[in-house]
């Protein structure tokens, strides 16, 4: 599969045409797409961390602060695109 390639799933839980067990399939299949290297190395190009008045784009920093829970104050995720 083409790492290119862009997926929509929609699902309904009360969807005739598809059984539970087959949405979960496709859940987990996207899930695995979705986990890949190449999309978290895009999901990092793609985002910066705000950091009270600092912007950065540093990999490392980005990942340590999305590991908190909950994030700290005056800490802002933010998707460039």
């Amino acid at each position: 599969m083409a790492a290119n390639n862009f997926f929509v799933l929609l699902c309904s839980s009360s969807s005739p045409y598809l059984s539970a067990l087959s949405i979960e399939q496709e859940r987990l299949a996207l899930a695995r797409l979705l986990a890949t290297p190449l999309m978290k190395e895009r999901f990092y190009q793609a985002t910066e961390l705000v950091d009270r008045n600092r912007i950065t784009h540093n990999r490392a920093r980005i990942k340590e602060e999305l590991s908190k829970r909950p994030m700290r104050s005056f800490r802002f995720v933010i998707n460039k695109n």
